[in-house]
């Protein structure tokens, strides 16, 4: 069967099967996780996964309306173009060759549950909140040293500029004054990550979405398995989500960065200090050179009000 007919079948398989407020949103930043996590969800019986649906390279319809490579929209903002094509995202009717890599036809054809990844969406998930009746979606953080010596074994671009400053760091100066400061590839890297973190980081608890890290996955897969599940109501088959957690994607392989703390062999002690002062300048103190998360940190009720006062600190 040639790929365009291929595409086409699962195109009419999915189109106008879906309810925009079933849809499971699944957000991380890039190298995060989201590919495996996308992969123990696909363990929800009858369920699909579409790809990156706000990749702006393969999929024109996202750029024409609007979005970029890394869009934040004000969570009270009005915005219809946005809110029409992640519609059509979440009733699954965006499917071409990259949004579809993730399914066969037969997968299609038997879907009764759609799963979106993004890796380009963690800044607009407040507004997405706002503007849908969604089932809670559920944010993926990973340490960022992990996440950044993943990103330099990639070769990504982006150690080589400092990143924009988006729009919500206006009432922020300190924020801001710490975007001026940076003056390496792991700073850059680093205040990027941060900057990928902070629109839902903000929010003050209790938050519409759920959040786990990328290290109780891997260290306690069953439990944070059956978190999601219990939140979302979900009848996941535990044995294959477990199964599914053990194999890898190709993704997740071609990083070489393994386990929860692979990133301790691949960083030199200059690029980790230098990664977790970046990111402190940016109010997230719960990741320090320990493995895991400061968990009483990251989900206390306190975590946003502390990150507001250190960005309007001059």
């Amino acid at each position: 069967m040639r790929d365009k007919a291929k595409i086409q079948i699962i195109r009419q398989c999915l189109n106008g099967r879906f309810k925009a407020s079933d849809a499971i949103i699944l957000t991380s930043s890039p190298r995060s996780g989201s590919t495996l996590l996308s992969q123990i969800l696909s363990a929800i019986p009858k369920s699909c996964v579409l790809f990156e649906p706000l990749h702006i390279g393969r999929v024109p319809e996202a750029e024409k309306a609007g979005f970029s490579w890394r869009t934040y929209v004000d969570p009270e903002i009005d915005w219809p173009e946005g809110a029409t094509f992640l519609r059509r995202v979440f009733e699954g009717r965006v499917i071409n060759d990259w949004t579809s890599c993730e399914m066969s036809v037969g997968i299609a054809y038997n879907a009764e549950k759609l799963i979106v990844k993004f890796v380009r969406a963690n800044r607009l998930l407040p507004w997405i909140c706002n503007s849908f009746t969604i089932p809670a979606p559920i944010f993926l953080i990973r340490h960022p040293c992990a996440v950044i010596a993943s990103q330099i074994k990639y070769g990504w671009d982006n150690a080589k500029y400092a990143p924009e400053s988006p729009p919500y760091l206006d009432i922020y100066p300190s924020f801001r004054s710490a975007l001026e400061q940076l003056n390496s590839d792991v700073e850059y890297l680093a205040a990027l990550w941060a900057l990928d973190q902070l629109p839902v980081l903000l929010q003050n608890a209790p938050t519409p979405w759920i959040m786990i890290t990328y290290e109780e996955l891997c260290l306690r897969p069953q439990r944070t398995i059956e978190r999601i599940s219990s939140r979302l109501n979900l009848n996941l088959d535990l044995e294959c989500a477990l199964a599914n957690l053990k194999t890898p994607s190709s993704v997740v392989s071609s990083s070489g960065i393994s386990g929860v703390n692979g990133w301790k062999r691949q960083l030199t002690r200059e690029q980790i200090t230098k990664i977790l002062q970046t990111i402190n300048k940016f109010g997230i103190t719960f990741y320090s050179d320990q493995d895991e998360a400061d968990y009483e940190s990251l989900y206390g009720v306190k975590t946003a009000d502390h990150i507001k006062s250190t960005g309007y600190s001059s």
